[in-house]
Formats: C-alpha cells, sequence, structure tokens
C-alpha cells in the first residue's frame, strides 16, 4: 500500500505486511506489518503548494547569561520578568565561563546578552551585550525590555 502524491506521483508513505522477513534476513519467521513515511517529499511538497512554514531561525532575543552557578536564582527570575514583558528570552543552562556562553549565542544568532554578575545584582542592572554591533554597557535590569526591543 503506498500513498502518493497525486500531482507529481511521489511516494509519500508506504506499508504493508512483511511476512517472514525476519526469516528472510537469517532470523526466526514471524509475521509483521510496517509502514514508512517520506519526511524529505513531504517537506518538497509542502514547498511546492506553498504551504510551508516560514523558518525562525532565532527566536531567542536575549540570551541571560549569569557570571556564576550561585546567581541562577537571580537569573531565573530575571528571565521570567523578561518573558512577562514579551521578550523572547533564553537562560543558559549551566555554569559556564562566559566565553562560552557568548560563543553559543553567537552560533544560535541571539542579538543580546544579558550579562549577570556579582556587582550587576548588587546594583540592578546587567551588562547588555549586542552581539550584532559588537558593543555592550551597562543598564537597569527594567531597560532590557526596550534595549531588546
Amino acid at each position: 500500500m503506498e500513498g502518493r502524491d497525486k500531482r507529481g506521483g511521489r511516494a509519500i508513505f508506504g506499508g504493508g505486511r512483511y511476512d517472514n522477513l525476519v526469516g528472510d534476513v537469517g532470523g526466526d519467521p514471524l509475521p509483521g506489518v510496517g509502514y514508512a513515511m517520506g519526511d524529505v517529499v513531504i517537506s518538497l511538497m509542502l514547498e511546492e503548494y506553498g504551504k510551508l512554514p516560514p523558518l525562525v531561525t532565532c527566536p531567542t532575543q536575549v540570551l541571560v547569561a549569569p557570571f556564576d552557578a550561585s546567581l541562577f536564582s537571580v537569573a531565573r527570575k530575571l528571565a521570567a520578568q523578561w518573558r512577562a514583558a514579551g521578550l523572547r528570552v533564553e537562560l543558559y543552562p549551566e555554569a559556564a565561563k562566559l566565553d562560552r556562553q557568548l560563543k553559543y549565542a553567537d552560533a544560535k544568532n541571539i542579538p543580546f546578552v544579558a550579562i549577570l554578575g556579582p556587582d550587576e545584582v548588587a546594583t540592578g542592572k546587567v551588562m547588555l551585550k549586542d552581539l550584532r554591533s559588537k558593543t555592550q554597557q551597562v543598564v537597569d535590569q527594567s531597560e532590557v525590555v526596550q534595549f531588546a526591543r
């Protein structure tokens, strides 16, 4: 049994009974059924019919980069606060050196990194690094939403 593209005749999926297939390759003879889908064929068809949704290469606007593990609770609160204000925020998932976090953001095309160190926490600020323009500035935590938009 096969499902085919009505216009192009390409097989989209196929399946059926495969009795004794295991026996044919050296195992005990067993009854069986199965099917497979062609994900590449489906994506080509979606594109051809104009139904392929646009892909967002980087939905994250700001990466919160805590300086060390002791700042994770503050970082989580900031991330939640900025998400509630409408930003798409990602929190780096582990304690890692800042250089590694910046490389991660750059690889994912995240435009802003909010660096959170002990001095910033004490003053209610973050070091906001714009990876597009390669600039950085210290801003109030409440101003990050305005800068990232």
